[in-house]
């Protein structure tokens, strides 16, 4: 009786019969299943392990889903096998050919997406040639050639090439890139895996929030025998480099952050080794409605084997009495973000001269309010109330904060945007509908801004932006780090 997955296969039927002469068997055989159907026709001696076998058949790949998709997979294409076996056992020789058209597969849990898959394999005696792969992943395309050897030790000869692929598409990571791969060896010893990628644009994002932390037990009852170890992953060598020109961008829990940089995995399949790090173009972390930028930043991995990789970005701001520091570290899994100050300051302090450039003491209700959503945020828990981070999003904004002095005189709206990397436009009006001011800024180096502005602000203080005069005008400043 079929269980499980199995159940849901389409009912199948199997006819076979063998008839024995002197010292061979003849051989015939059916397997039919909805409109699947393979057949198996010929002769076998065992005694002189020769053989010569015919195999046709027709196949479904959707015939496939009820046991795929459980696990969020997918497959679709029609296979035509048309193939024979000669020889011996030992030597077999083969020839004929398998070709899938209209291949697709999809594995929604990783976010994997390859449609219009087109191969075709022969067999030439003693090799199985992969005559062509082809298939489209997002708007670029993958395609593969190459050979395997039947008798041992089955050398394997492989190549793939990549140009413009997308195949990943999924909530935590997206990316496009052009690459050439080769796996040679043998299957029955060592295989190795050598080539180079050129990432076109990747994105990494971060979870918004962190899960509860559960212990996770084994619950194993008396008498019960320890699961088997996992077998060992085949003999695989590693040799392929990654390199990021840019467009290499983490994104997440308020961090938006281009990076460039190489990363070369050595070792084997079964201790990785990837050596290498990302170092920050550009990026900046957003807390509470106010954009923080990042004055360096790196994605590493140290060799130690694991592809989590660690984070190290740092972001400051103050004057010259206080310094306050946001650093965002810990693995991609796991970030954490933590807060600190010269001289050293309570939490809500950092977030104060982080974000207004001034003590709780002079901060408006609605600044505190935005203090409050920035510590859970950088805690990671709870449920993120954020009522201007959601305007913010909806109406498309980079900036959108509530910013006033002390007792709540002087209260403003200040909302903008980045036109591109380095340009801001923005706007600030008093909550009373009193001066209005535009802002325009532009990084023209590390540390220089041409700031140009237009309007009044009567009364209005306590800016997000750091150092923003009242009135008209403009000018150059110039920020030192140290």
């Amino acid at each position: 009786r079929r269980r499980g997955a199995a159940a849901g296969l389409p009912p199948a039927a199997l006819t076979a019969s063998a008839t024995l002469t002197g010292g061979t068997a003849r051989l015939d055989a059916a397997l039919t299943a909805a409109s699947n159907r393979l057949t198996l026709a010929g002769t076998v001696q065992p005694a002189a392990g020769a053989i010569d076998l015919r195999a046709t058949g027709r196949v479904d790949a959707a015939s496939f889903d009820p046991i795929l998709a459980a696990g969020g997979q997918q497959v679709r294409g029609q296979i035509t096998l048309d193939a024979a076996v000669t020889g011996t056992a030992a030597a077999p020789r083969a020839t004929g050919s398998l070709r899938l058209t209209g291949g697709q597969v999809f594995d929604y849990g990783r976010g994997l997406r390859l449609d219009g898959i087109e191969a075709m394999l022969e067999a030439d005696g003693p090799t199985l040639r992969l005559v062509s792969l082809t298939a489209r992943a997002g708007q670029g395309t993958i395609s593969a050639a190459g050979s395997v050897g039947l008798a041992a030790p089955q050398p394997v000869a492989l190549t793939l090439t990549a140009r413009h692929a997308s195949p990943l598409a999924g909530d935590r990571l997206s990316a496009e890139f052009d690459a050439d791969f080769s796996l040679r060896g043998a299957a029955a010893g060592r295989l190795d895996l050598t080539g180079k990628a050129i990432l076109q644009r990747a994105d990494i994002r971060l979870p918004e929030r962190l899960p509860a932390g559960l212990a996770v037990l084994e619950v194993r009852r008396p008498g019960q025998k320890p699961p088997p170890p996992p077998p060992p992953g085949p003999d695989l060598g590693l040799d392929v480099t990654l390199t990021a020109p840019g467009r290499l961008f983490v994104r997440g829990r308020g961090v938006d952050a281009e990076l460039s940089g190489e990363l070369h995995v050595g070792g084997s399949v079964a201790a990785p080794q990837p050596q290498g790090s990302f170092k920050l173009r550009r990026g900046q972390i957003a807390l509470a409605g106010t954009a923080l930028d990042f004055s360096r930043g790196e994605v590493g991995f140290d060799g130690s084997g694991s592809f989590d990789p660690t984070l190290n970005f740092l972001a400051s701001s103050g004057n010259a009495s206080v310094t306050a520091t946001l650093a965002v570290t810990g693995y991609a899994s796991a970030p954490k973000l933590f807060l600190s100050a010269v001289p050293e300051l309570p939490q809500d302090e950092v977030l104060a001269w982080l974000l207004f450039h001034q003590s709780t003491a002079t901060l408006s209700p609605l600044q505190l309010a935005q203090i409050a959503a920035a510590l859970a945020q950088v805690s990671g828990v709870g449920d993120g109330f954020d009522p201007l981070g959601a305007v913010r999003g909806r109406l498309g904004l980079d900036r959108l904060s509530l910013g006033g002095g002390g007792g709540g005189k002087g209260e403003a709206v200040e909302a903008g945007r980045y036109l591109a990397p380095g340009v801001y436009v923005g706007a600030r009006q008093g909550t009373d509908g009193s001066g209005a001011q535009a802002t325009v800024q532009i990084d023209l180096a590390p540390g220089l801004k041409l700031r140009a502005m237009a309007g009044q602000s009567q009364g209005v203080t306590g800016s997000a932006m750091s150092g923003q005069e009242s009135g008209s005008g403009g000018g150059l400043s110039y920020q030192l780090e140290y």
